[in-house]
Order: structure tokens, then C-alpha cells, then sequence
């Protein structure tokens, strides 16, 4: 069974490219790394790895890695490009999501990141849902404590045929 770990943290990012070469580099694991402002609660997270890890023990994964297929599922999109501009990192995030596959240890993983763990960033929001593609029609439907289930949503849609 795989071990999966989703974490918050802050820090400076000056060099996505760099960040993760050097989470594949670290403690034998596998992990992506995204923008928390793109990230409406820890579950959202958790259920994108859950559908990625599913779908690679279907067989039906798109993509060659653990931690592309979660971010294709955590964007709620299936194409690696629309995904990657959705909820990628970007120079000058401050704001990091992690999550993180067989990780022996978290604490030097961010230690190696240069990053502070602070999983307040991942918490849900209006405006993070909005900017995952929620409208106001769709958030004014249910109450403020329920925007993460929209985002959950499309996670799950993200793996059916389209």
C-alpha cells in the first residue's frame, strides 16, 4: 500500500523547475508539488491522489508518474498541459501544496524545500473555489462550509470518459 502525505507549507518559490527535481531527489518517495491558492481543502488533495492511485491500479492512467496523475486529478482536468497552467507553481508562490508518496520523511522534504509547513494554506475557500472554475450560481447553491464538495466534484469527474 502506498503511503500518502498532503501538506501545506510556505516559502518562496523562486524556481518551480528546481523545487521539484529536488522533491524527486529527496527520501526516495515520489510527491508533486502545487499552488495552495489553486487547493480548496486537504481533502481535495487527498481525494486526487486517491483517484490517481486508483486509476493507475486500473490501468487506465494517463499520464507515466504517481504525481502527474494527481495533479491531473487535483486540477480536474485530463490533459497534462491544461493541468499544469490550472495548479502549477509558479515563480514567486508562496503558497505550496505537497502531496507526497512514500515519503520516509516529511519534515526533510521540506527542510530540502526550503519551505515552512503551514497546512492553514491548503484550508477552503469562496475564492479558491472560484478560481478552480466553481461559479457563483454553483456556490450560492450551498452553504459555505459545502465549497469543497464542489471542487471534489469535478476531482471525480476529471476520471471519467469523456
Amino acid at each position: 500500500m502506498v503511503k500518502v502525505d498532503v501538506v501545506g507549507a510556505r516559502g518562496r518559490v523562486e524556481d518551480p523547475a528546481a523545487l521539484i527535481e529536488t522533491l524527486r531527489s529527496v527520501n526516495g518517495g515520489e510527491g508533486a508539488a502545487l499552488d495552495a491558492d489553486m487547493v480548496c481543502g486537504r481533502d481535495h488533495l487527498c481525494s486526487a491522489a486517491m483517484h490517481a492511485l486508483r486509476a493507475f491500479g486500473r490501468g487506465d492512467n494517463v499520464s507515466s508518474t504517481l504525481a502527474v496523475e494527481t495533479v491531473l486529478f487535483a486540477s480536474g482536468e485530463r490533459q497534462i498541459a491544461k493541468a499544469l497552467k490550472k495548479v502549477c507553481l509558479r515563480a514567486g508562490a508562496e503558497r505550496v501544496a505537497l502531496v507526497l508518496f512514500d515519503v520516509e520523511d516529511v519534515n526533510a522534504v521540506l527542510k530540502a524545500l526550503d519551505l515552512e509547513r503551514d497546512d492553514e494554506v491548503l484550508a477552503p475557500s469562496r475564492e479558491k473555489a472560484k478560481r478552480f472554475g466553481i461559479t457563483d450560481a454553483e456556490l450560492e447553491a450551498v452553504p459555505p462550509d459545502r465549497y469543497q464538495e464542489l471542487v471534489l466534484e469535478r476531482v471525480a469527474f476529471a476520471g471519467l470518459p469523456k
